[in-house]
């Protein structure tokens, strides 16, 4: 509410982080050029989630170089920011105007449209010709009632972000300039209305993958994304992302961020954007597209297999026990004193109830193997702890999920890990059972999937798709991003498409039923056999290849260079 004062755990529910002074800075560079203004006119910047006010400060000192008349407003629901954000600037000659409200519904209005024409009125009667903004990330945003009412973007899993995004295209003028620091969640299929949002109704001119690092103490990588407000589809938008090498040389102060930025920068199509359903595809080139075009013509492995989770339980293990209703559940990983049972709901004091760690690394009674993430390799399965049965309320699962052989795919992790498990063992709830579903042709068997998930086919899908190049604090790949990978479309009346089928489950099974390595050779072979089946020849396998290269050599990655295009297409396909 205006004119309160908020501590830091509050700042924290309202998705405050506020912007460090490299990325304020690098905002302001981005958006400076854009500007096309006479010298002598007057320029109205605003941010609607000011905080400290940094953004504005950037962007000041550095296109003041021109004799341009600004004006900057600052505009926050928090109290303490605006005060703070006047003493900054009080004195200076620059004419700077510090709003405390909520940007959603400023002077708590009845709906957006109505605060921010009273807002426009009072303080910008010209409009608003740039706007920056780090808007907040993750707040609780319960309390309001009527988003879905006033907000496009309001739909489904969004953020308070999406919200501000829309405010702020919808209330910038037109050829107004905007530039935004977002989480890079904005990727995510959840915030595909607010892509679409900024692809339909303005000229993207840049979209730049920063990564992690950049904000004291919070793991989130975020990005910059900045444009005019200008509807258009045929202009290319410059795309750049940073590797952790790239973030150590800027953040050691060895390197500019600008520079590096200009220097890895490629240019994609708007269309290709619009084409791929509204997603920001800054890491795939006009070639890449082609045949990430082509592999989106594939069936998804979703219509061939079913994906489900394993125990609903943490690698530690450990559980409480109710004292109400005397069922077990795992223990919750925050430090909290107290929770609440999933099954009965009771209050529960941790340190007052039972405790027992039901995963162990020696075999006791009324155990069974278990395998956890980091069991899991390429291909290999190695089994080194065991599970306690029996504990009610545990949701162990059915018998049957377990039962027969299965394809386990490790959720946490850059690229993807996906191994057999030919020893009915159960897993945790970061492990994925991939199975072929009942009703599949028999030829699609638990090996084959392995081979196309373990493929270089779709670590280059996730790379391109996903930004996955390289370490990031919280990697992981969800159930739908599985169930969406491309799968070959099959001719099972082509004898040469049985012929390679069956050649990949015999090379998988011959290596890893009995424990044995996969050598260069074998796995080359298996490589040219998916190729053929996902019609990939040799210069698109280079651009495979050159974008596994160009990644962090992280494990799951440099594991995947132990063969190259050339062995695997040695002979033909």
């Amino acid at each position: 509410m205006p004119g309160m004062k908020y501590n830091k755990e509050q700042k924290k529910a309202l998705g405050a982080f506020y912007t460090p002074q490299i990325l304020s800075d690098l905002l302001a560079r981005l958006l400076v050029p854009l500007m096309k203004v006479p010298e002598g006119s007057s320029v109205t910047v605003l941010d609607p989630a000011t905080g400290d006010s940094i953004l504005l400060e950037s962007f000041e000192r550095i296109a003041q170089k021109g004799k341009i008349d600004f004006s900057f407003i600052g505009v926050d629901v928090d109290g303490t920011a605006i005060s703070k954000s006047k003493i900054r600037f009080k004195g200076q000659d620059t004419k700077y105007t510090f709003i405390n409200t909520d940007a959603l519904y400023p002077y708590a209005s009845s709906n957006p449209a109505k605060g921010w024409n009273k807002l426009i009125k009072k303080y910008i009667p010209n409009g608003i010709d740039l706007i920056v903004s780090n808007p907040p990330w993750g707040a609780d945003i319960s309390h309001y009632v009527t988003l879905a009412r006033d907000f496009k973007s309001a739909i489904g899993q969004f953020d308070i972000y999406d919200l501000f995004i829309e405010t702020i295209i919808t209330n910038l003028k037109p050829d107004g300039i905007y530039g935004i620091i977002v989480p890079d969640s904005i990727y995510c299929q959840e915030h595909q209305k607010i892509r679409e949002i900024l692809l339909a109704d303005t000229s993207i001119k840049g979209i730049i993958r920063l990564g992690e690092g950049f904000f004291q103490d919070v793991n989130f990588a975020v990005s910059i994304v900045y444009g005019i407000k200008k509807p258009c589809t045929k202009h290319d938008i410059l795309c750049a992302h940073l590797n952790n090498s790239d973030k150590k040389a800027v953040l050691s102060g060895d390197a500019d961020i600008y520079s590096i930025i200009r220097g890895k920068a490629i240019r994609v199509p708007t269309k290709q954007m619009i084409a791929a359903n509204y997603s920001f595809t800054v890491d795939a080139g006009q070639e890449d597209m082609l045949v990430l075009q082509k592999l989106k013509r594939c069936n998804t492995i979703k219509t061939f297999t079913s994906c489900q989770r394993g125990v609903e339980l943490s690698k530690k293990g450990v559980v409480l026990q109710c004292h109400q209703c005397q069922e077990w559940f795992p223990a919750p990983r925050n430090k909290k004193e107290t929770t609440f049972c999933p099954h009965c709901k009771t209050e529960v004091v941790i340190k007052d109830v039972n405790h027992s760690c039901i995963i162990t690394n020696k075999k006791q009674r009324n155990c069974v193997p278990l395998i956890t993430g980091e069991d899991i390799g390429r291909f290999s399965v190695s089994t080194c702890k065991y599970l306690r049965q029996g504990l009610k309320g545990i949701k162990y699962k059915s018998a049957a999920l377990y039962k027969g052989t299965k394809v386990v795919v490790r959720k946490t992790g850059v690229g993807i890990t996906a191994g057999i498990d030919y020893n009915n063992c159960l897993t945790n709830q970061v492990v994925y059972i991939v199975k072929p579903k009942e009703s599949v042709n028999p030829l699609i068997t638990v090996e084959l999937i392995a081979a196309i998930l373990s493929s270089r086919v779709i670590t280059y899908v996730i790379i391109k798709e996903k930004g996955s190049i390289g370490w990031t604090s919280n990697p992981y790949l969800s159930q739908n991003d599985i169930n969406k990978l491309p799968f070959p479309n099959l001719d099972f009346e082509n004898q040469k498409t049985v012929l390679a089928l069956n050649k990949i489950t015999e090379l998988v099974r011959n290596s890893f039923e009995e424990r044995k390595e996969l050598t260069d050779v074998v796995d080359a072979e298996i490589e040219k056999n998916i190729a053929y089946l996902y019609n990939l020849g040799y210069s698109e396998y280079r651009l495979i290849f050159n974008a596994i290269n160009q990644t962090e050599q992280m494990i799951p990655f440099r594991r995947l260079l132990n063969i190259n295009t050339e062995d695997i297409f040695q002979d033909g396909i």
